[in-house]
């Protein structure tokens, strides 16, 4: 990973930290997230995320994999970091939103290279109770980086997932 990529990810998780200390506990509400990530302009992906609830912010760091048989010629294996951060719109069961994405993606083709992918988005997420929600977002993927001979990627991307709030949000 080049120096530049490394100060990337660097200041990614700095401001993941300093994000999620922020907020006062007795605000906040935690949970687990399972995604799917879909995207034309990289390989799909399953990602995993921590979900922490601040009303009306929400940030969730995540990672996950991906695995690709470009032209049946190059086998990819994608590990995936990075972080959500998105603003509920409302607050009634059904929450639209927007957001953003910042992934840094490890791909191992011959070689090991890395890309970093923006992706702001607009989507909605459907309470069934306080503990346990579906939703899905779609926006525009800016990536930047070494992936399948590409420096500059742009695409859309759709990502599809559940929730599961340890506490149950108020």
């Amino acid at each position: 990973m080049s120096g530049k990529m490394m100060r990337k990810f660097l200041s990614l998780v700095t401001g993941i930290l300093v994000f999620a200390a922020a907020p006062s506990a007795n605000a906040m509400d935690m949970g687990v997230q399972s995604a799917m990530r879909l995207s034309p302009v990289s390989v799909e992906q399953s990602l995993i995320g921590a979900r922490i609830s601040k009303f009306p912010y929400i940030i969730t760091p995540k990672g996950g994999f991906g695995f690709e048989n470009r032209d049946n010629r190059d086998d990819l294996s994608i590990f995936t970091i990075g972080c959500g951060l998105d603003y509920y719109l409302s607050d009634n069961p059904l929450k639209p939103y927007v957001g953003a994405d910042l992934l840094l993606d490890f791909i191992d083709e011959r070689e090991s290279d890395s890309s970093l992918s923006f992706i702001p988005h607009v989507g909605a997420e459907y309470w069934f109770n306080k503990s346990f929600s579906i939703g899905a977002d779609v926006g525009l993927q800016f990536g930047t980086g070494d992936y399948y001979e590409s420096d500059f990627r742009f695409g859309t991307a759709t990502t599809i997932h559940g929730t599961y709030y340890f506490g149950g949000q108020e």
